[in-house]
């Protein structure tokens, strides 16, 4: 399906540096030369020495606008076509990276997971309702990243902000992915008695998601969202603080007042779910893909604070 797509792609590319000709000769037919792309965006895209998404992944990078990106009640923005490679290199630094470099089966799992399309948005989708969107994948085949036009590297919290950041998001997705292909662990979805559906967002805390055994209101809409948030999560947040927040066992002893007790070990409960959907998580993708998140974990954390330091990508 990805080597289809690949060339569907890579035609609809150089067609507009190709058109159509007449020739009336019987003379011996001489096929054309392959076009040259001129656009360093797209030789960075398709044609880059086989370093790029497309050579190594059949992925395809929609930058150049497309209204059938977004529904006609939405609003959006474009990419700046200035920050189309240095997102690319991103992808590359802190989505693919972590993975590639913790074991050696882990090239395998990108390139049979990583989506066939990626596609960048400027801004945020906004909904009529005044909603928004953070970013979304579609049918385990495109994952479209969003606010991209408020690139800063050393902006920690566009990076990473588990509610947002392009990290939290872009790993959030591709978890989906991994669930559309392989399922979530066994015994997942009945760790949490409850899930609420679409009240996921009806005044949802995080302490009250905490308490039902998920990381963040969104996670307790159904199971899916909820893996995906407990690794999007565990990855792009710092160890200590993911440990601190969600499953360290708070000291309730401390407490006189009898509703913050209550409220502390409601949340000491709801952290214990928390760990064993953690443990379930680690062993699933250790069993099936000979994968160490904790190893993914560490590695992104490192390249990430290197970023927020120097605002720079390592070639």
């Amino acid at each position: 399906m990805k080597k289809i797509i690949k060339y569907i792609i890579l035609a609809i590319i150089l067609v507009q540096f190709t058109q159509c000709t007449s020739n009336d000769s019987n003379g011996l037919y001489v096929p054309p030369s392959d076009p040259v792309i001129t656009n360093p965006n797209d030789i960075y895209l398709y044609q880059n020495g086989g370093k790029s998404l497309f050579e190594r992944y059949s992925t395809a990078t929609r930058w150049r606008w497309n209204d059938n990106f977004i529904d006609p009640t939405q609003r959006a923005t474009p990419i700046e076509s200035d920050f189309v490679i240095p997102i690319s290199k991103l992808v590359d630094y802190l989505w693919i990276g972590p993975y590639t470099t913790s074991s050696n089966t882990a090239e395998n799992f990108i390139k049979e997971l990583f989506p066939a399309e990626l596609v960048y948005i400027g801004s945020y989708i906004f909904n009529d309702d005044g909603t928004r969107l953070l970013g979304y994948a579609e049918g385990g085949a495109r994952v479209t990243l969003l606010n991209l036009n408020s690139l800063d590297f050393q902006n920690r919290d566009w990076l990473a902000n588990p509610g947002g950041g392009v990290l939290a998001t872009v790993h959030h997705e591709f978890s989906h992915i991994v669930h559309q292909n392989y399922g979530i662990p066994v015994g997942f979805n009945t760790i949490s008695d409850t899930y609420l559906g679409n009240n996921w967002s009806n005044g949802v805390t995080r302490d009250d998601a905490i308490k039902l055994g998920m990381v963040r209101n969104y996670g307790t809409l159904n199971e899916f969202e909820d893996f995906c948030e407990i690794i999007s999560h565990f990855l792009v947040v710092d160890q200590a603080t993911f440990e601190a927040d969600f499953i360290n066992q708070e000291d309730c002893s401390t407490l006189t007042d009898a509703d913050e007790i209550v409220n502390c070990r409601e949340l000491n409960e709801g952290r214990k779910l928390i760990k064993q959907k953690v443990d379930l998580v680690l062993e699933f993708y250790k069993n099936n893909f000979n994968i160490d998140l904790e190893v993914v974990r560490d590695t992104l954390q490192a390249r990430l604070n290197n970023l927020v330091t120097t605002g720079i990508i390592p070639d």
